[in-house]
């Protein structure tokens, strides 16, 4: 609902829904696919509302994301989700540098331009450019 339905951001705001997803993604007995939907929806949740930024562990859990297999979209929607967390108003190059984001953002751009992405390469540069990181240079085919 978070993630397709953009106003219902600021009553799930204002019903206290951030603290609830939090302490969720958080949760220890929280089944990896609870915490990582938790985390999502805090993301979609702070790149709407440029005053409620995501936490460390938010964006820990979905950078996590990049490195599995494909399996049910959760990768596909982690990185949507970070790319727009990343050119949000509310993106913190402090915080992406802290928790690896960054680099993860310049590898996902390397790679998806190698597979032929050139719109997920370009979303990736993108959100690089909104975090104050220059563009990443890609090698052409000769």
């Amino acid at each position: 609902m978070i993630e397709v339905t953009p106003a219902t951001h600021e009553g799930v705001v204002e019903a206290g829904g951030v603290a609830v997803l939090s302490s969720l993604a958080q949760e220890a007995s929280a089944s990896d696919r609870c915490k990582l939907s938790a985390a999502m929806s805090l993301v979609y949740l702070a790149s709407s509302c440029p005053d409620l930024p995501a936490d460390d562990i938010c964006l820990s859990l979905l950078l996590s994301q990049l490195d599995q297999p494909e399996e049910n979209g959760w990768r596909r929607d982690s990185i949507n989700a970070l790319l727009a967390l990343a050119t949000s108003s509310s993106a913190c190059a402090e915080q992406w540098h802290r928790v690896g984001g960054v680099a993860a953002l310049k590898a996902l751009a390397r790679e998806t331009a190698e597979e032929g992405v050139e719109r997920q390469a370009e979303r990736c540069d993108e959100a690089l450019v909104s975090l104050g990181v220059r563009r990443v240079r890609r090698r052409t085919a000769a």
